[in-house]
C-alpha cells in the first residue's frame, strides 16, 4: 500500500506539470487574494468513467540489469497483471454501472464551496476532456475572477482492500488584480501549478468490509448488494473531500503548524486536524491532507 503517496504527480499530469521541476503540492491562498475573489468558477475534471484497480509497476526487469530487455519484461508482466486486475474488478464495475460518481461529487462540491464566503462560488461543472489544451480553454473562457479546478480520480488498491479517492485542487486567477499576485510562467500550459494562487491534494481512504488483502474476496465484499458498500464509501468520500477543500482554502497563509496528536496513515506520519464518527483528518508535513477511516490509522 505504500505506493499510493508516490503517485500524486503521476495521477494529475496536466495540473502538476511544471517546467521548473517538482514543486510543493501545497500552496496556501495569499491573504491579499481573499478580498479580490469577487466570483469563482469551479471546474471538476474527471477523466475516468468507472472505477479501476491500481496496479503498481513491475520491477522484475531490474533483475536482468535493465535496458531494453528489462523494459520488455516489465511491460509484459505489467500487461498480465493489469489484465488480471481488470478481470477481478468486473463484478464491481457492473455493480456500479448506474452510480454516477461525477454527479455526486459535483453536488457535494457545490454545497461545500457555496458556504465559503470569500470564493463567491456558484458555477460548478464537470469536465471529461482532461487535457492541457482543454483546461487552458476552460480557464480562458471563464468570466469569473478565478477558476478553481478540482481534478479527481478514484480506484481500489491492487489487493482490492482499500478504496482511494484523490482530489487535486488548484485555483487560477482571471482578473488583473489576482494575476498580479502570481509570478506566472511564460511558457507551457496556463494551468501549470506554478501559476496557481492556491493548490493542495486531498485523499480519502477506507477499507472494504472485512478486508483480507485477498483481491477476489475484497472485490466480492465491495460488490455485495448491488455494490452498496462501495456506493456508500464513494458517497462518503465526495462529502469528506469537499468539506476538506472548503476548510483548507480558507486557511490563512501564515497559519502555524497543526497541534493535534501525531498519527500514521499507511506508515506516513502526520498530525490530526479533525475527526468525526466516520474517521480522522490528517495533515502531512508537505501540507497535503487525508481523511482516513479508523481502519487505516496507526498511532
Amino acid at each position: 500500500m505504500r505506493f499510493r503517496y508516490l503517485r500524486i504527480f503521476v495521477l494529475f499530469p496536466v495540473l502538476f506539470a511544471c517546467a521548473c521541476g517538482t514543486i510543493s503540492p501545497y500552496q496556501p491562498l495569499p491573504g491579499a487574494a481573499m478580498d479580490k475573489l469577487s466570483s469563482t468558477d469551479v471546474a471538476v475534471p474527471i477523466a475516468q468513467s468507472e472505477i479501476f484497480v491500481f496496479v503498481p509497476a513491475s520491477n522484475v526487469g531490474a533483475a536482468t540489469g535493465g535496458g531494453l530487455l528489462g523494459a520488455l519484461i516489465d511491460a509484459g508482466v505489467n500487461d498480465v497483471r493489469t489484465t488480471k486486475a481488470n478481470d477481478a474488478s468486473k463484478t464491481l464495475r457492473d455493480a456500479l454501472i448506474d452510480f454516477n460518481f461525477d454527479n455526486v461529487l459535483q453536488a457535494d462540491l457545490k454545497a461545500s464551496l457555496s458556504q465559503v464566503a470569500l470564493l463567491h462560488a456558484d458555477n460548478v461543472h464537470v469536465i471529461k476532456e482532461v487535457t492541457s489544451d482543454n483546461l487552458d480553454h476552460v480557464l480562458d473562457a471563464s468570466k469569473a475572477a478565478a477558476v478553481l479546478f478540482a481534478t479527481t480520480e478514484y480506484h481500489v488498491s491492487n489487493d482490492g482492500d482499500v478504496l482511494s479517492v484523490i482530489l487535486s485542487a488548484a485555483l487560477f486567477p482571471r482578473s488583473d488584480e489576482l494575476k498580479a499576485l502570481v509570478k506566472s510562467s511564460n511558457s507551457g500550459p496556463k494551468t501549470l501549478l506554478t501559476n496557481a494562487l492556491y493548490r493542495n491534494v486531498f485523499t480519502f481512504e477506507t477499507k472494504a468490509p472485512g478486508a483480507t488483502g485477498d483481491r477476489d474476496h475484497d472485490m466480492a465484499a465491495w460488490s455485495a448488494d448491488h455494490g452498496a458498500p462501495m456506493r456508500a464509501a464513494l458517497t462518503m468520500a465526495t462529502a469528506k473531500l469537499s468539506a476538506m477543500l472548503a476548510a483548507d482554502i480558507q486557511r490563512p497563509a501564515g497559519a502555524t503548524g497543526d497541534t493535534g496528536a501525531p498519527v500514521k496513515v499507511d506508515e506516513r506520519p502526520g498530525t490530526v486536524v479533525g475527526s468525526d464518527a466516520d474517521g480522522t483528518v490528517v495533515r502531512f508535513a508537505d501540507g497535503t491532507m487525508i481523511f482516513a477511516t479508523q481502519s487505516e490509522l496507526r498511532p
